[in-house]
């Protein structure tokens, strides 16, 4: 039921993500529920399908991990916000490695959810920070790449 993450050493984790297409409600459904199921294995807070090598946009979050995800299909930020926060993240992609990155404190996001319904939302602090590590991966962004930005600014 679980599904395997790519780890860093994996040239898939820097493949762009493509628009999820409606093709298979059940298939849909089904990838959904087994993402959820690993990111709750992997004690995880987000996981997007580029991670599990599936090249379509779908994020599941659960800052609280009460079993009440939320499910993010084909994000797109609308908006950022102009205040900036910095804060230590890690990734279930690369084991035993945290960074400090700046990040927007808060996004307009538009996106689908589960039921197909067109959506546009304000995200702040942490659930901003955690939707923009998970659009990161669907654009083939890793943390790591945040660190080279960091030397090249000192």
């Amino acid at each position: 039921m679980f599904l395997k993450i790519l780890n860093i050493k994996d040239k898939r984790l820097r493949i762009k993500s493509e628009k999820m297409i409606f093709y298979n409600k059940i298939k849909k459904l089904f990838l959904i529920k087994r993402m959820i199921f690993t990111m709750y294995e992997k004690k995880g807070i987000g996981i997007a399908s580029s991670q599990i090598n599936f090249k379509n946009k779908i994020i599941i979050i659960d800052l609280n991990k009460k079993n009440k995800p939320s499910i993010i299909i084909n994000p797109l930020v609308i908006k950022n916000s102009s205040l900036f926060t910095l804060s230590t993240e890690g990734c279930l992609s690369i084991k035993n490695f945290f960074i400090n990155i700046p990040r927007p404190e808060k996004i307009f996001l538009n996106f689908i959810n589960l039921y197909n319904k067109n959506k546009k939302k304000i995200f702040n602090n942490i659930n901003s920070r955690c939707l923009q590590h998970e659009i990161d991966h669907l654009n083939s962004v890793l943390i790591i790449d945040y660190m080279n930005k960091i030397i090249k600014n000192e």
